[in-house]
């Protein structure tokens, strides 16, 4: 999968969705599925790819952390964490872009649902916006269902055979 190059002050960064799944898989002590990131940290990285692309065209240049403003309604801390390591929000980082969580009401606590994977990016210097909604075709049948009983640590063996096909 392609990269996404961003500045922040005088240097310019690649950044892979693997770097950040592995960061998240590490902090939070899991293994990936097959090699497979988890969906949050994919559709997160995904939705910046493509805000970028159209917020920032070819000859725009490449975008800057100050610039850029991310509001998800997605509790997931996969979610939180991708658009945070993109947007450079760690101690070590000189530069930040700004994000904001502002789920649905009753979705606050990891209570996710399709209407959750909304993501919308900022260009803070011209104002523009770009929504990214995941299509719901990209989650398989019962997926929030299972992904529910996961979050309580008791999925059955058939509910995890369902999550590691996505």
């Amino acid at each position: 999968m392609e990269h996404i190059t961003i500045g922040g002050g005088e240097t310019l960064q690649k950044i892979t969705m693997d770097e950040i799944e592995e960061l998240h898989a590490e902090q939070h002590d899991e293994e990936r599925i097959e090699g497979k990131p988890c969906i949050c940290v994919s559709s997160s990285f995904r939705a910046v790819q493509l805000a970028f692309s159209k917020l920032w065209r070819e000859n725009d240049g490449i975008p800057k952390r100050e610039e850029i403003k991310i509001i998800s309604t997605l509790p997931a801390e996969g979610s939180q964490q991708a658009f945070k390591y993109i947007l450079g929000i760690e101690p070590l980082s000189k530069t930040r872009g700004e994000f904001m969580l502002a789920p649905p009401v009753g979705m606050e606590n990891n209570n996710a649902g399709i209407e959750n994977y909304v993501f919308t990016v900022i260009r803070k210097s011209t104002n523009a916006s770009f929504p990214v909604r995941v299509r719901p075709e990209v989650f398989p049948a019962g997926f929030f269902c299972v992904e529910a009983k996961s979050e309580k640590r008791n999925p059955t063996r058939s509910d995890r055979g369902r999550t590691e096909k996505i």
